[in-house]
């Protein structure tokens, strides 16, 4: 059997320090988070392209001028794209449109959506019936989505913690809330690190992993509670520990199930989803980490201390 509490404060630690390191190199190094076009702000066009364009030349083009863009093949019989540019992106369209002047040029100065409708003209070699629509996002839309989002998140750990504290006894709520924050946290840190853009998809994935966490978590507790009850000459370390390993099997199998499905978005070549199945892959190996190395540590850590008051 395999002593997990052992290495409680080990495990508790290094969760600790890598956070740390995390947000250490989101804000050191990235100065923030990646910007995002539905919480930053930005310009979003649909398109139809002419059948001599796809996507890995659209791409080209905006690569080739240093233009970080996002494009999503929205019908690929009528070659309809959308593309998504960030406002940080905007001087860099406007030094190629003053470079490329067209009849559609000038010196001056225009609006950010028509600088981006020049350029796709120019860039992709578009009419104007070719731009079926031109939006700019504006920041206010993104401080709405992103109060919305922390408000779910915050809303998702508070009424588990209640739920928690009905079903079992309030420090394993206590246990099941600290390992929810520290999933939360440390998957906010990998997306600060690796830059990965925040978004809608990416609210639903956090929401998810929680949503897994938890319910590994109450697996545990629930083997937990049901060796603690009756005659039982073992402590509640033992306790905790014996449970574990009971459970292993059943979550690294339905780790491994979860796994597949997501692994399949890969692999099936949708990459307008890349970043949100690899927030959920992520998830998967935090969550279940958590469940054993820090839920129910945190319960036998809470335990002892609560006892002795």
């Amino acid at each position: 059997m395999l002593n997990f509490s052992k290495y409680k404060f080990i495990s508790l630690s290094t969760s600790v320090f890598l956070i740390v390191v995390g947000f250490i190199i989101t804000y050191g190094i990235h100065k923030g988070f990646a910007h995002s076009l539905d919480f930053n702000g930005g310009l979003r066009s649909v398109v139809q392209l002419p059948k001599e364009h796809n996507k890995e030349s659209v791409l080209k083009f905006f690569d080739s001028e240093e233009i970080k863009a996002i494009v999503i093949l929205l019908d690929k019989e009528k070659n309809q794209f959308q593309i998504d540019v960030g406002l940080d992106s905007v001087p860099r369209i406007i030094n190629y449109n003053q470079k490329n002047k067209t009849e559609n040029s000038s010196e001056t100065k225009k609006p950010k959506i028509e600088e981006f409708i020049i350029s796709l003209k120019t860039g992709l070699s578009l009419k104007n019936e070719d731009i079926l629509s031109a939006d700019e996002v504006g920041a206010v839309v993104g401080n709405e989505l992103t109060s919305t989002g922390i408000s779910l998140l915050i809303y998702t750990m508070i009424i588990m913690t209640i739920y928690l504290s009905f079903r079992f006894q309030f420090k394993f709520a206590m246990g099941a809330s600290f390992a929810l924050l520290h999933d939360l946290l440390f998957s906010l840190a990998f997306m600060g690190a690796f830059q990965i853009k925040p978004s809608v998809p990416i609210i639903a994935a956090l929401l998810t992993l929680l949503g897994y966490s938890i319910n590994d978590t109450i697996v545990i507790f629930d083997r937990i509670r049901e060796n603690s009850t009756g005659k039982n000459t073992h402590t509640f370390t033992e306790i905790v520990n014996i449970s574990i390993n009971q459970t292993l099997g059943r979550t690294i199998n339905t780790s491994l199930a979860t796994l597949i499905s997501i692994i399949a978005i890969i692999l099936g070549g949708a990459s307008e989803l890349y970043d949100f199945a690899i927030v959920l892959i992520f998830g998967i190996f935090i969550g279940t980490y958590s469940s054993i190395f820090i839920a129910a540590p945190f319960v036998e850590i809470y335990d002892k201390y609560s006892n002795k008051a």
